[in-house]
């Protein structure tokens, strides 16, 4: 029997959670895990998941069993993990956002590369089957041309999760709404059409000062705009997870189905939406035609996409190629452009973007 491969995983907070149980679940994946700065918290996931505990980080990636490190810290914490794992050539899945400022991006980018391992951003819409589904359709021009498309990605996050020392709370740590939640959207839109040639953004900050209510608005060469609204600030709300696109010959309508959806403490039972047994969360509308149901959520939607971004990692880490792998380069464009919305914000004028530097290559 082949052995399994090691994957550490360093942050242990609500979605390094998720991302242990994924691992756990992983076929031929041993789940290592250290002590860090919450040690009960690492001894008990340890027992509860079966999972190989390391005194600290160092001692982890010190092993040479252990083969890729997953990194879910705090988001202005995301250089110095990657670029300690990268160093002691380990293989990287980082959670989004890459990093909070491009050069520190760019910086664990080319650690990486010197170091000859994989660094995956976990965009996990990428691995969503209704998102996959939707920029399929709107790639093909199954309802001709896309003219303008919506997205929300609305929750009660910081009412609910301060985050260990609140680092949640904190502007400087977490990066505000747009940095840490509308980067979701950013990157589908980016994945789906190329990079936008401008942006302009608007929004609310809290006590904090913390921008965490925001409107972005993006504009593409070929007449395409996208209106994104991403919040943090909802008080006991459900969450808000929906995407439409409106194109020549009909639309195309996500909506998150709340009753079998739950993270960050957070879960949608109850919540006002009408259950059923498979209800279809991707629906196509054409004019004089009935709605179409294009695709059903899956029993576990959270954890499903979790599921295969995890194996998609163990997969590079093993060394197999995998077309769905998120490039590097596009979780950087991901970023150029949050980082562009949130100038925009502070400016209160449009900013202009530049081609993307992956498309010259």
């Amino acid at each position: 029997m082949t052995e399994p491969i090691r994957i550490g995983l360093v942050g242990l907070g609500d979605i390094g959670r998720l991302h242990a149980k994924a691992l756990h679940a992983c076929e031929g994946v041993q789940l290592c895990v250290c002590r860090g700065r919450n040690p009960g918290r690492a001894e008990a996931l340890a027992q509860e998941l079966g999972a190989v505990l390391y005194e600290s980080f160092d001692a982890l990636i010190d092993d040479p069993r252990v083969a890729g490190v997953d990194v879910c810290v705090p988001n202005d914490l995301h250089r110095p993990y990657v670029e300690r794992a990268a160093a002691k050539g380990k293989h990287v899945l980082c959670e989004k956002p890459i990093a909070l400022a491009l050069d520190d991006a760019v910086a664990m980018v080319e650690a990486c590369r010197r170091a000859g391992v994989h660094l995956m951003i976990a965009h996990v819409l990428r691995f969503w089957p209704e998102y996959v589904r939707l920029r399929e359709l709107l790639r093909s021009e199954a309802l001709g041309r896309c003219l303008a498309v919506t997205m929300r990605r609305m929750l009660s996050l910081l009412a609910s999760v301060p985050g260990e020392a609140g680092w949640r709370r904190d502007p400087g740590r977490m990066g505000g709404a747009v940095l840490d939640l509308q980067i979701h959207d950013l990157d589908f839109l980016r994945w789906t059409f190329g990079m936008p040639e401008r942006v302009y953004c608007a929004g609310s900050r809290d006590a904090g000062g913390g921008l965490n209510h925001v409107f972005s608005i993006l504009h593409w060469p070929s007449g395409l705009s996208a209106l994104v609204e991403g919040s943090y600030l909802l008080q006991g709300d459900p969450m808000v997870f929906t995407a439409k696109a409106v194109c020549e010959r009909g639309s195309l309508d996500y909506g998150l189905n709340l009753q079998s959806f739950e993270m960050h403490e957070l879960d949608g039972k109850d919540a006002g939406r009408t259950a059923s047994d498979g209800p279809a969360t991707l629906v196509c509308y054409r004019t004089g035609e009935p709605p179409e149901a294009v695709m059903n959520q899956e029993a576990d939607v959270l954890g499903g996409a979790f599921a295969r971004e995890v194996a998609c990692f163990a997969d590079l880490v093993r060394g197999r190629d995998r077309d769905d792998a998120p490039p590097v380069d596009e979780a950087l464009d991901a970023l150029r452009i949050a980082l562009a919305c949130k100038e925009s914000a502070g400016r209160g004028e449009p900013v202009r973007l530049g081609p993307s530097p992956s498309a010259a290559r």
